[in-house]
């Protein structure tokens, strides 16, 4: 049995860059409000009706969407520094078939 493949190599000018995680942004900028809420919680005293567990879930809530968001901005920012700097390549694609 004989297995007749045939090869078939373009060539293809594509564009290469580097690109920040978004999700890796996010995820940290989470982590840093998680902190800063923890930090707000007992930075001052309580003063009012609620408990300090409910205080920091607030917080928590706030200061999580505002690091998500700041997180996403500073990816932003990186993925704009990186495409400035572009590399144009060749590449080839080879294609196997059977006949």
């Amino acid at each position: 049995m004989v297995n007749m493949e045939s090869e078939t190599v373009t060539t293809q000018k594509v564009v290469v860059r580097r690109a920040p995680k978004f999700l890796t942004f996010m995820v940290a900028g989470i982590i840093v409000g998680i902190f800063v809420a923890l930090i707000l919680t007992f930075a001052f005293p309580n003063t009012s009706d609620l408990t300090l567990t409910q205080i920091f879930g607030f917080l928590v809530l706030i200061t999580g969407a505002v690091g998500a968001t700041l997180g996403l901005v500073f990816a932003l920012m990186f993925d704009r520094l990186f495409s400035k700097r572009t590399v144009t390549v060749e590449a080839e694609r080879i294609e196997v078939t059977d006949k």
